[in-house]
Order: structure tokens, then C-alpha cells, then sequence
């Protein structure tokens, strides 16, 4: 039988789950009683537990017997080493990824313990790494809000079709151009509910993120530019509530069941239109990657908006594509765009 890479939390011995319910605990403000993991989002503590599963999966495989020990006691330098030669056969960076999450398990299960070698492994494996170079497989920005109108136009012009599957291409399209002008992270996109995020008046179309709904706990708006408002409230009125059937639920986003899409199921929708017409493997974090590059190659003079456009507290992520855009690759690709983005600018300002 072959045996997972990654040990299932139910498989965990006794004292590694109980080390990690004792580091979530909210416990109180005021005594401070809290775990030391107690202000995570969810994301981070998944982040965190799924390299910690890779980690007792390694174990298990490799040495079966250091499961009897305490769980920070089998976290030594030698046992980590081995772990970064077993994971060799991965990325670089998503060995980085592993051992930078093994350190912050670490620190959870044992804040007492001295974690500076560990801590000094993953920044060297950080430094070493160099992530993938995605701008071959992104889209500028105006192309994919163009694919999402005109998504949203076919289903609205070819009323001979089953209505679901034009109310799908619809939807479909809505997502694609809204992604296009506000880059959101998906548990953000997949978040939205139409009592609690719509905002409709007068003026138009606003969207309303709470903090838990961000990445950095901080409360956003987003007014719809006027362009896609009319398609925006056609899908409130018209495709979601065909789409919904006999089920009820808040959610923006519905499936063709008449349920609440998942984060998960958003991501396969949006890579599968930007494929099929484009041939480019893009998933929604490309989007964010599209919009910080092509801004900072089209409009440097204003990269200082990625920030509040990508939901980061820091102007690190800005200049990073700032930088990148000003390398002579990136002079190259900003020259075979120049008379597209012209076409462009032109036909938004005849609107």
C-alpha cells in the first residue's frame, strides 16, 4: 500500500493535535490565556498544518519511531535536514514554503524552545529560491475585461440556448471582468453576499468587504465602474435568481445546481475561460500579478496604488513589479503592448 506524503490529522499522535488546540485557544484578552497561534486567520493555520502534515507524513515514512517522541522533540537539525533532501524532488520554493511553515509550527507547538537555527534554514532556503517567472502566462488586464463583456454579451445574444447554460456563460463572464478591474484574493471574491457586500443606489454599484473577509483584517469598498454596472445589476436580476432554482441562499456567486460556488470552484472557472481563450494557464493570484505588472509598465508614475489595489499594507509588493517592469525583458513586452493599450485608452475615451 503506498503510504500518503501527508499523514491525515485524524493519524496524528495524541500530543501533536493537542499541541496545536492548545496554540488556537482564544483563551481570554484580559488574562491573556490565548494560544500563541490565537490571532491566525484561517488561511495561515492551514498553511501552517498542511506542511506539518507533510512533516509527520516524512516521519512516518522515513522514521516511524521518532512518532513516540514529543513532537518538538523529533524538530532537530539533522531530522530537517533529511526532511529538505526527501522534499528535493520539489521546487525550490515550495521546499522554502515547507520549512518556512515548519518553523512557524515549531514556534506553536514549543514557544519556549530556541527556533534560531530553524529560523536561519529558512531564510537561507528563502534567499536560494527563486519563484517562477509568471509573466508568460499572464493576461493584461484589458483583455480579460474584454473576454468577461464579451462572455456576458454572447449569453445575453444567442436566447435560443438552455437558459442555465447562458445564465453560466454569464456568470462566468461577470467574474472574469470584475477580477479584471479589482484583483481580489479568492477567499475575498468568494466571500461576497448579496445583503452584506451589495451595495446598489443611485449612482450605481458598490461593493463592501468586511475584515474578515480581507487578507490584512482591513475593511474595503469598491464601486463598480459604470461600464459594468448595468451588466452587474442584469446578473441580480435576471441570471442569478434563474440560476438559484428552487434553492435560497445569500451568496453572489451560484453554481449550476443553484448552490453557493466555493473558493475552489470559482478558481477552476475563471483559469478554464482565461485557457480556453487565451491559452494560458491563469489562476486568480495572476490576476493580482497582472494588474501590479502591467500597471507599473503602462503607468509607472502611479504604482503606488498596488497596494490598496492588491489589499496589502505594504509598498514591498509595488515595487517589486515596479522593478520588474523595469527590466529590459520587461521593456521588450511593454513595447509589443504599446498599441494595444493605445487602442484601448482610445475606446475608453470615446465612452
Amino acid at each position: 500500500m503506498k503510504i500518503p506524503k501527508h499523514l491525515p490529522e485524524n493519524l496524528w499522535p495524541a500530543a501533536d493535535r493537542a499541541a496545536f488546540d492548545a496554540a488556537y485557544v482564544a483563551g481570554d484578552i484580559f488574562d491573556e490565556t490565548g494560544g500563541l497561534g490565537a490571532h491566525l486567520a484561517e488561511g495561515t493555520r492551514k498553511l501552517i498544518k498542511t506542511a506539518y502534515r507533510r512533516w509527520l507524513g516524512f516521519l512516518r515514512a522515513q522514521h516511524g519511531r521518532d512518532l513516540e517522541l514529543p513532537p518538538a522533540a523529533r524538530i532537530t537539525r539533522e531530522r530537517v535536514r533529511q526532511f529538505i533532501e526527501y522534499l528535493s524532488g520539489t521546487r525550490p520554493t515550495s521546499v522554502a514554503i515547507a520549512v518556512d511553515n515548519l518553523y512557524f509550527a515549531a514556534r506553536l507547538i514549543s514557544p519556549a524552545s530556541d527556533w534560531n537555527w530553524l529560523r536561519l534554514a529558512r531564510s537561507r532556503l528563502n534567499a536560494c529560491a527563486r519563484p517562477e517567472d509568471r509573466f508568460p502566462i499572464l493576461v493584461a488586464p484589458w483583455r480579460t475585461l474584454d473576454l468577461g463583456i464579451e462572455l456576458m454579451q454572447g449569453a445575453m445574444e444567442h436566447a435560443g440556448s438552455e437558459h442555465k447554460v447562458r445564465g453560466i456563460q454569464y456568470r462566468d463572464g461577470l467574474l472574469v471582468a470584475l477580477l479584471s478591474v479589482w484583483p481580489i484574493r479568492r477567499r475575498s471574491i468568494a466571500a461576497l453576499t448579496i445583503t452584506r457586500h451589495v451595495e446598489l443606489n443611485d449612482a450605481g454599484v458598490n461593493l463592501l468587504l468586511g475584515a474578515d473577509d480581507t487578507k490584512g483584517k482591513r475593511a474595503e469598498e469598491f464601486s463598480v465602474p459604470h461600464p459594468l454596472v448595468p451588466y452587474f445589476r442584469h446578473y441580480l436580476e435576471e441570471v442569478r435568481p434563474r440560476l438559484l432554482g428552487g434553492y435560497a441562499h445569500d451568496g453572489l456567486w451560484v453554481s449550476y445546481r443553484g448552490e453557493r460556488l466555493s473558493p475552489g470552484r470559482i478558481y477552476d472557472i475563471v483559469r478554464a475561460r482565461v485557457f480556453a481563450r487565451f491559452g494560458k494557464r491563469m489562476g486568480l493570484h495572476d490576476f493580482r500579478r497582472a494588474a501590479a505588472t502591467f500597471l507599473a509598465i503602462s503607468a509607472p508614475e502611479i504604482v503606488g496604488l498596488t497596494p490598496g489595489m492588491l489589499q496589502h499594507a505594504s509598498p514591498d509588493v509595488g515595487e517589486r513589479h515596479y522593478n520588474q517592469a523595469r527590466s529590459v525583458q520587461a521593456s521588450e513586452r511593454y513595447a509589443a503592448h504599446l498599441a494595444e493599450t493605445r487602442a484601448r485608452l482610445r475606446r475608453i475615451a470615446k465612452q
